[in-house]
């Protein structure tokens, strides 16, 4: 007797449509704070010069601390943010070849707010 679940037409077969997002971005990592930052960062909105980045630092801490289980994670997020300042501070020509915007004022704080989001996500990953 055959069983209608070993015949070839059970093979799981992907819809096409979960091909089309391929080229999406993933979404961000990490709690829904961390998630807000990845928002602004990605729309050009997230200044770093005024050193926000370390008050965002000390905020994730209280929460993390407070539910260590919510930010299981937050070490990865860290490191995603970390990663999208890093590609916003391609110079000029650079940036533009890469599809991003133009160098800001307001965005020199860039590369010490990617090194503390990498060191924060360190921190993270070792407190489990």
């Amino acid at each position: 007797m055959s069983d209608s679940s070993d015949s070839e037409d059970s093979i799981y077969q992907p819809s096409p449509s979960s091909h089309s997002s391929a080229n999406a971005p993933p979404p961000p990592c990490g709690c829904a704070y961390l998630q807000a930052l990845h928002t602004r960062i990605r729309a050009g909105s997230y200044a770093t010069t005024g050193g926000d980045y370390l008050e965002a630092i000390f905020t994730h801490r209280e929460a993390f601390f407070a539910f260590p289980a919510g930010h299981r994670g937050c070490a990865v997020g860290f490191s995603e943010l970390a990663q999208d300042l890093e590609r916003r501070t391609l110079p000029g020509a650079q940036a533009q070849a890469q599809g991003q915007g133009q160098w800001r004022a307001d965005w020199d704080g860039d590369s010490e707010a990617a090194a503390a989001f990498r060191h924060e996500a360190w921190v993270i990953a070792n407190a489990f």
